[in-house]
């Protein structure tokens, strides 16, 4: 079959049914929005493994998701779907890029933990602004890596997955890695309505966040359960009935865990994002894989 998309670590072809794709799994890992690439053995496999454990985790709680079935090692059958340009990112802990947009939160010791969860939206599409620009503009982040990305560093005034500051009328964008204050770096016209976004947050964002956060807090490891720190998903319109469903994929690079709610022990591909040993960050990523069939156990 021919792959009529692809992206950094995954690529997408036509599925054997009428309104399916099958997701292919690549054996590679990036980070710094793509400015570190390394291609890992059999990480494709464990990743499609925590994938197919998640969203069978999820439909059985009733989210809706393009999930449909494990094809094999490396693949997901899933419902094709037009996808939003949007991460949708829920946070128990301020941690990572959220303290330098909201560096008040820093703290000396553990990680601040909300009460309340904080959703936030970021776009797909990267801003290319002064002085790589005259003029701010859009372009997706593939067009931009190959253009402003040199030797593992990102050119001067190129900005990927811009944070949302939603509105009826516009969006505006800011750096992700700055406080959201003055300027927007540029206003867009909003992707969806103001009850679209609430609609896909209330049915389907927060509830993925819960059950999993749930899931990972009955996972017991040696150094306690597992702390479900934040997560990032993405949704698409089913092209068949229209319908907003949980898609691409859940798994180890879309959140971070910490056995015991330490972070020092994290499995996740913030490892690989530190520069830990890539053999660790295998065995990580395989140990991710056997923790996730325990969801299914209970």
């Amino acid at each position: 079959m021919t792959s009529f998309a692809e992206g950094k670590t995954k690529r997408i072809i036509a599925g054997p049914q009428p309104n399916t794709v099958i997701l292919q799994a690549v054996n590679r890992l990036t980070g710094g929005d793509a400015a570190r690439v390394a291609e890992i053995e059999a990480i494709g496999s464990f990743k499609t493994e925590q994938a197919a454990n998640c969203f069978k985790l999820l439909s059985g709680a009733g989210i809706p998701t393009a999930y449909v079935d494990r094809q094999s090692d490396h693949e997901l059958l899933c419902r094709d779907c037009i996808m939003l340009p949007i991460e949708f990112v829920v946070r128990r802990y301020a941690f990572g890029s959220y303290l330098k947009r909201a560096p008040q939160f820093k703290t000396d010791g553990a990680p601040h933990r909300f009460d309340d969860l904080v959703l936030e939206q970021f776009h797909k599409m990267s801003v290319v602004s002064t002085p790589a620009s005259d003029t701010p503009v859009m372009m997706p982040e593939n067009d931009a890596r190959d253009k402003y990305l040199a030797d593992g560093e990102w050119a001067e005034g190129v900005y990927t997955d811009p944070y949302i500051v939603t509105g009826e009328d516009e969006w505006k964008l800011y750096s992700a890695k700055a406080p959201v204050e003055g300027d927007a770096l540029m206003a867009v016209r909003p992707e969806l309505s103001g009850e679209d976004l609430q609609t896909i947050l209330d049915t389907i964002v927060r509830p993925t966040f819960d059950v999993l956060e749930k899931a990972w807090g009955q996972i017991e490891t040696v150094h306690g359960p597992v702390t479900l720190v934040d997560a990032k998903f993405e949704v698409g319109i089913d092209r068949e009935t229209g319908a907003y469903l949980l898609a691409d994929v859940v798994d180890n690079d879309s959140w971070r865990i910490w056995p015991g709610g330490d972070p020092s022990k994290q499995l996740d591909k913030q490892a690989f994002r530190d520069g830990e040993a890539e053999s660790l960050v295998t065995e990580n990523y395989k140990l991710v894989a056997a923790l996730t069939r325990r969801f299914l156990e209970n």
